[in-house]
């Protein structure tokens, strides 16, 4: 068996060689177009003009754009990042190079978490696992019961999640890809009786590198910049990329586009940039878009209150048979049994120096569980967060952010009981032993006692190695201007033309992997846009 190197762990162990593939500088990234207009090293100010500008080019933008293309509108999207053509084999350089604050962000509060958002051309999407999933019914009944949001059940939403699943070309993992981590992992929750389903993605021939969230080299991944918005380019409509919105204007009362800067990989500032819109649609995100609204001088308490997560965390289980992780796709399964009281458990890989940290610290013993890395699987789980709230602020004067997050009893009780069942897992697929990286428990456990240790612990939030990058809410939409910053379309209260089209408009978790759903929502939005643009435009001739 040829020794090859893993990322991040240098000729540490034999593994077998990865699938063919192109090497890791391989241009997987977006088709350059005329429209596709790269800002960047630009020293002249752009000016432009459009019915419809969006201010953000992640899933929820790039469904709302791809939707307006045949409105006849005139659509312009601004994005901060750059288009990505260059994926990296570390992690280290994939957060530096293409995360917001260098990979930097994180909560505070009562438990202090890293969140990373994608400052790129095609955002999260280009980074992420791909998963697809339309809400729970559960939580969709929360949202009507608890935020009288009435226009979005099942029946209701499925003409748009139709709609881009189509386009998207969503659909089940192949078993051809699914690799030992992945088929382990179903054959422990059916062992279990447990509820386990193929996980469904946006990719057209995965080829099984588990290599997700650095980018997809072997440009498979249907992320945003590859499809969604080529076609919009195709239609006529503009992109700008490496422009940081500053500020939306406004004229009594009403949005009139956005002013900005285009900055360069640094963030430093370059040519002015100015934008005349109708309408104006933030899909900058749950943390940039209520930091931006209120950067432009919008102070309802709503805007950027409501903040929400699915706080996470993941346990690796060590084996007698080869495994070899890092091979089969990213996240091949998940199990369903749980949505319902608010856990998810899914099969994961993210590169072995990522996951080296939940090692034991001794240097010995590190180095020992290391070499028995390609006899491991990591297996990951997440919460609802429904009994957890935060807040995002800017921090005047600096241009930076402030992001609370407090994480309820409920929500611990879930992190631990999520914890607890992938340990029953593990004991149920024939694991030796368990590495937890919970505080107060022994570095390594036994696999079989794994899951009562964890049960009985006596835990608070600190002690959990946990991380969100599912971020939702900070504008959401409900039925009452004192609890949400936007209606049940998304339009900003007691502002005109100015809406929002990302997961900010969460009033809660949707109860799954909240990607897909955005872009239902955006897809929405854009099939009733042209009518309000159109219905104004008969005002003012009236008038």
């Amino acid at each position: 068996m040829a020794r090859v190197p893993v990322p991040g762990v240098e000729d540490a162990f034999e593994v077998r060689p990865p699938p063919p593939g192109p090497p890791a500088s391989h241009n997987g990234g977006p088709p350059r177009h005329a429209r596709l207009i790269e800002t960047e090293g630009t020293t002249a100010p752009v000016f432009d003009q459009c019915d419809v500008l969006i201010i953000g080019s992640g899933p929820g933008g790039a469904a709302l754009a791809w939707s307006l293309i045949d409105s006849g509108l005139k659509v312009i999207v601004l994005e901060a990042g750059r288009p990505v053509r260059e994926f990296f084999p570390e992690f280290s350089q994939t957060l530096v190079q293409r995360m917001w604050d260098g990979g930097m962000r994180a909560t505070r509060g009562n438990v202090m978490f890293p969140t990373l958002q994608v400052k790129a051309y095609g955002g999260g999407s280009v980074f992420n696992s791909a998963i697809c999933m339309r809400p729970n019914p559960s939580h969709l009944a929360k949202w009507r019961d608890d935020h009288g949001l009435t226009g979005f059940t099942e029946a209701q939403l499925a003409p748009h999640f139709d709609a881009v699943e189509r386009h998207w070309g969503v659909k089940p993992v192949d078993d051809a890809v699914q690799g030992p981590r992945n088929t382990l992992f179903r054959e422990a929750c059916e062992t279990l009786g447990w509820k386990v389903e193929a996980i469904r993605r946006n990719e057209d021939g995965c080829v099984g590198s588990a290599e997700c969230v650095y980018g997809c080299r072997n440009g498979k991944k249907l992320s945003m910049d590859r499809r969604g918005f080529t076609e919009f380019l195709e239609a006529g409509g503009k992109v700008y990329t490496s422009v940081h919105v500053d500020e939306i204007t406004f004229d009594r009362g009403r949005a009139t586009g956005a002013t900005g800067h285009v900055v360069d990989a640094r963030g430093v500032r370059q040519a002015h940039v100015r934008i005349a819109a109708s309408v104006v649609v933030s899909a900058a995100g749950a943390v940039n878009g209520p930091a931006l609204l209120r950067r432009s001088g919008l102070r309802a308490e709503p805007i950027g209150a409501n903040l929400r997560f699915h706080p996470s965390g993941y346990l690796i289980g060590l084996f007698d048979q080869s495994i070899f992780p890092w091979t089969g796709a990213t996240q091949g399964y998940h199990c369903t049994e749980f949505l319902d009281h608010g856990i998810k458990l899914e099969s994961l890989w993210a590169g072995a120096s990522i996951f080296a940290q939940r090692l034991p610290l001794g240097p010995r013993q590190f180095k020992r569980t290391l070499k028995k890395m390609e006899r491991s699987a990591v297996w990951d789980c997440w919460i609802s967060g429904d009994d957890s709230t935060g807040t995002v602020r800017n921090v005047t004067g600096t241009g930076r952010l402030d992001i609370q997050y407090d994480i309820g009893a409920g929500d611990l009780r879930r992190l631990q009981e999520a914890n607890a069942l992938l340990a029953e897992m593990f004991a149920a697929a024939g694991a030796n032993e368990v590495l937890c990286g919970i505080r107060g428990l022994p570095e390594l456990l036994d696999a079989g006692t794994a899951a009562r240790q964890i049960r009985e612990a006596r835990l608070d939030p600190t002690d959990f190695p946990t991380s969100s990058n599912h971020v939702m809410g900070g504008l959401c939409m409900g039925t009452d201007p004192k609890r949400s910053a936007t209606d049940a379309w998304g339009k900003v209260w007691g502002v005109d033309n100015l809406y929002v089209a990302d997961t900010s408009l969460y009033p809660m978790s949707p109860g799954v992997n909240p990607m897909l759903t955005a872009m239902a929502l955006g897809h929405r939005l854009g099939q009733e846009l042209p009518n309000r643009i159109e219905r104004r435009a008969s005002v003012l001739v009236a008038t």
